[in-house]
């Protein structure tokens, strides 16, 4: 399983990248191999998911859309098909090392995070979180 982490500026933004990239069809449903976290059609999903504050801003949601996304089976090999996976042993940065990641970095803009430490890759209206910049992860896989 690969999951990325993500958020958008909003749901459309989010949803024409993920039929772009082959996440959702063309009805916006999920293709097989693919969850999201909220799921669609979900109250949360629907109503999206806030993105939460760094502390200097004392409570203040930003805005945004947040979301989780799991891709499995035929469509996690298809991510890394052909693509290099470790360096020395160690697993390489999860935009190096698939397809989405590689494409949000040849098309996108990087990023920096509210808290000055968050890292990612900004295209189109939604942003590629590096997992491993994330000290504690606040959504989970339920």
């Amino acid at each position: 399983m690969i999951d990325f982490l993500l958020k958008a500026v909003d749901r459309a933004s989010m949803e024409a990248m993920a039929i772009e990239q082959g996440f959702l069809d063309a009805e916006g449903l999920p293709v097989p191999g693919t969850d999201f976290d909220p799921s669609p059609g979900s109250p949360a999903y629907e109503a999206g998911m806030p993105v939460a504050p760094p502390e200097e801003l004392q409570g203040e949601w930003l805005p945004g859309w947040h979301f989780n996304l799991r891709v499995s089976g035929e469509l996690e090999q298809e991510q890394i098909e052909g693509i290099e996976q470790e360096n020395k042993g160690e697993l390489l940065p999860l935009r190096s090392r698939t397809k989405f990641g590689l494409a949000m970095v040849a098309n996108g803009v990087e990023w920096v995070g509210e808290n000055g430490v968050t890292t990612g890759v900004t295209y189109a209206g939604v942003t590629f979180i590096d997992p491993e910049s994330i000290a504690t992860q606040q959504r989970v896989w339920q």
